[in-house]
């Protein structure tokens, strides 16, 4: 059997027809930071279509430090957008690498099939086989819980083996060294909505239920895992992407009673979804809009139990400047910050107004403000707004942009706490995004681009969003990643398990790299200073703004000279 195999880098997207980068053998990374590479594989046999494989891992690293996966395709149908620039992968429709379906790292093998392959990975669900002539891949991911390793040189061997006569047919050899550093301790605030509605939709349960919270310990433990560190709080259903008039899934924490005109809160619930959410790792938590989205205009839906009956109280026919709801949010503000402080979370809550207000809505924006600035004035407060006339008049202390904002310049040179976020649209002049046909490296620049910029977070919109435009109809993006607004991967960066489990994609851990080449830029600051480190950036790779737009091999190459500088003086 002739196997052809290639060792690249994270930053590689392999396509059956094709590997579009070049081979790797040596690579560096810090002590207790996640390293991700990939080996391409397929058969060069003329006269058998397929062959079965396994894969045996030789390292003087522990296995338990060595994760496995197997790349999943999924087919795109929207790959080509009008108006965008040339930095794709590909333009045209296909299958697109991005699902990560976790394997065992050196299962037992065992001989107990059938005599076309005897050998097999004991209780491996996710076999091998090769494809003549057509292009697979395994992704290996070194220290992926961010564990101390100690410094020096390790080779880490992929060995092939076919199933058939249990005979080697082929490897490839990646030595790593570890350096004598370590990262630090994430201080990039990291946000994508995770929508509960969704995730009860998808699996056919109840919201809250046990069920349901069963399975979103799967999606947030997969999210922390690759550095989002802080989570939205539906306290009342959050007010995006629902249509005027209309209404997503009721997901609200806070339980509201009203008794002749009176309010009381139950926190309960809450406290339950934030103690889950801890337990998995998750540091922050971000109060949903207190007003309907692109406006403030109204308030979003709250649901009460008045007087014994339970309906809804507040909603699209309550203006946003009601003395009714201005009277509500006061009282609920009051006790929900005595809620915090029993939490000792007071640190760690981010409050919004309301999401991408137009440039013509800043009237009710400020009125919105008006209504809870006073309560929630000694807390975090921001907002994803593009408008620079936002933050000049103060209605917010922590602008949220866009990242190909036309204003940019003016937020990154007069506002010392601004963050970053993208929707998916953002496809000209090398923007960062991370849909499905950009290369890896327009998703892993971002980290790049904070640290030059000085942003002090991310947000993205859709963690696990499957449903189409304003909430409209659902979509199993393994089988139609194109679901939402035919942009493939804009609304999710999780793919649903038929079992309850969360997926991950090849796009949330190479975005997490972004992040870490963000604290490896700490390191060396830390060293050398900013202003030194800053230099280093513009002799390597020369001018870096919110358009710089890397090569995979480029942005590869420069975080192996960082981690050789941060060398230099440790």
């Amino acid at each position: 059997m002739k196997l052809n195999t290639k060792l690249v880098s994270s930053l590689i997207k392999v396509f059956p027809d094709s590997v579009n980068g070049d081979s790797i053998s040596y690579a560096t990374a810090l002590q207790n930071e996640p390293f991700s590479f990939q080996v391409a594989y397929k058969s060069e046999e003329d006269d058998v279509e397929v062959r079965p494989l396994y894969v045996r891992i030789e390292s003087d690293l522990d296995d338990r430090l060595i994760t496995q996966y197997k790349v999943a395709n999924v087919p795109v149908i929207r790959a080509d957008h009008k108006c965008a620039d040339d930095n794709f992968e590909r333009k045209t429709p296909g299958i697109y690498p991005d699902v990560l379906l976790k394997r065992q790292t050196n299962p037992e093998i065992v001989k107990n099939g059938p005599n076309w392959s005897p050998w097999v990975e004991k209780d491996e669900e996710q076999k091998l086989r090769t494809v003549r002539d057509a292009f697979q891949t395994l992704w290996f991911t070194v220290n992926e819980n961010g564990e101390e390793i100690k410094p020096g040189k390790y080779d880490i061997k992929i060995k092939f083996f076919t199933s058939i006569s249990n005979s080697f047919v082929g490897e490839e050899t990646l030595r790593l060294e570890i350096i004598d550093a370590k990262l630090p301790k994430q201080s990039l605030i990291y946000t994508s909505w995770f929508h509960c509605d969704s995730l009860a939709d998808t699996y056919g349960v109840e919201v809250f239920s046990d069920r349901f919270f069963e399975i979103m310990r799967s999606f947030v433990s997969e999210a922390t895992k690759t550095g989002m560190n802080m989570i939205l709080l539906p306290a009342f259903t959050p007010p995006l992407d629902t249509g005027i008039g209309n209404e997503r899934k009721t997901v609200q924490l806070v339980s509201v009673d009203v008794k002749d005109g009176k309010y009381s809160f139950d926190f309960s619930l809450m406290k339950k979804y934030i103690e889950l959410c801890q337990d998995c790792g998750m540091e922050n938590f971000e109060h949903n809009h207190f007003f309907t989205q692109w406006g403030a205009k109204h308030a979003p839906k709250i649901m009460a139990t008045v007087d014994g009956e339970y309906k809804r109280i507040f909603g699209w026919d309550t203006d946003s400047i009601s003395e009714e709801y201005a009277t509500f949010l006061k009282a609920y503000l009051q006790e929900f910050k005595k809620f915090l402080k029993q939490m000792n979370l007071e640190k760690n809550i981010m409050f919004h107004i309301s999401d991408e207000p137009d440039a013509d809505c800043i009237s009710y924006y400020e009125n919105a403000q008006k209504v809870v600035g006073e309560e929630i004035k000694d807390y975090m407060c921001g907002d994803a707004l593009s408008h620079y006339e936002y933050y000049e008049r103060g209605c917010t202390k922590k602008p949220i942009v866009i990242v190909d904002s036309e204003e940019m310049d003016k937020f990154v040179n007069n506002c010392e706490d601004y963050w970053v976020y993208y929707t998916g649209n953002q496809l000209k002049c090398g923007s960062s995004n991370r849909i499905i046909q950009t290369p890896s490296a327009r998703n892993r620049v971002i980290g790049l681009q904070m640290y030059v910029g000085a942003a002090k977070g991310f947000l993205h919109w859709g963690y696990n969003y499957y449903y189409d435009i304003i909430s409209q109809g659902m979509f199993n993006p393994m089988l139609n990643p194109c679901g939402y607004n035919q942009l493939a991967g804009a609304s999710y960066v999780v793919y649903p398990d038929i079992r309850g489990f969360a997926v991950p994609s090849l796009r949330m851990k190479v975005f997490y790299e972004g992040i870490n080449d963000y604290r490896a830029l700490q390191v060396l600051e830390s060293l050398i200073g900013r202003n030194e480190t800053l230099k280093f950036i513009e002799k390597t790779v020369g001018k870096v703004d919110y358009k710089y737009c890397p090569t995979n091999k480029e942005l590869f190459e420069f975080r192996q000279k960082l981690n050789q500088k941060i060398l230099e003086y440790i």
